[in-house]
């Protein structure tokens, strides 16, 4: 049998948001839990990308986690995403992400222009190609369900936005399941149902 590997992802001290220290990506968890029941907040944040993904019609998929993973189990979740791991580069996991949740590749861009150069010329094929773009990057404080506690935890987010219209299938032990959202359904589904967000 394999033994899980560990994974060295990029970490930040809030105090120092700029400087990218390597780290254990269980240590980080179990370094930020002690740290978040001693103080009430975290000291160090996580990087990781969180994409959505909309379709021609405007509507948002959603990924229901699986029951087996370790955060935020069976909660609706953005509809892609992950933690950057060290020495890979943001846009990079963004193309990974993709691969492995989607099970699709995608060509990720810079700026506007040519996002929409790009979704003009390849308007017909977004059923075998998801087209992202880069928005910003911002550290956020976020309440995370890990082992049926939450704990604050600080992520410095990738935010990506992108469009796909083929076939969604989920990967094993990813997600639960995935849904396509109108916003107005999705607006209706947060406000009654908050903690399933």
């Amino acid at each position: 049998m394999l033994k899980h590997m560990s994974e060295t992802v990029n970490t930040y001290l809030l105090s120092d948001p700029d400087d990218l220290i390597p780290m254990d990506r269980n240590e980080f968890y179990k370094e930020q839990i002690a740290v978040f029941k001693e103080t009430g907040k975290p000291s160090r944040a996580v990087d990781i990308v969180a994409i959505l993904i909309f379709n021609s019609q405007g509507e948002l998929l959603i990924q229901k986690r699986s029951y087996d993973k370790t955060h935020n189990a069976g909660m609706m979740d953005k509809s892609l995403g992950g933690h950057i791991k060290y020495g890979d580069t943001v846009d990079y996991t963004v193309m990974v992400e993709t691969v492995q949740e989607l099970q699709t590749p995608s060509i990720v861009l810079k700026n506007q222009e040519d996002f929409d150069k790009t979704h003009e010329l390849l308007q017909k094929y977004l059923s075998t190609i998801a087209i992202i773009k880069h928005t910003h990057g911002k550290v956020l404080i976020l309440p995370k369900l890990i082992h049926d506690e939450f704990v604050s935890i600080a992520n410095k987010v990738h935010l990506y936005f992108g469009v796909y219209n083929g076939r969604v299938r989920p990967a094993d032990g990813e997600a639960q399941g995935v849904l396509w959202y109108s916003m107005g359904d999705l607006t209706k589904e947060m406000e009654r149902f908050p903690d399933t967000f």
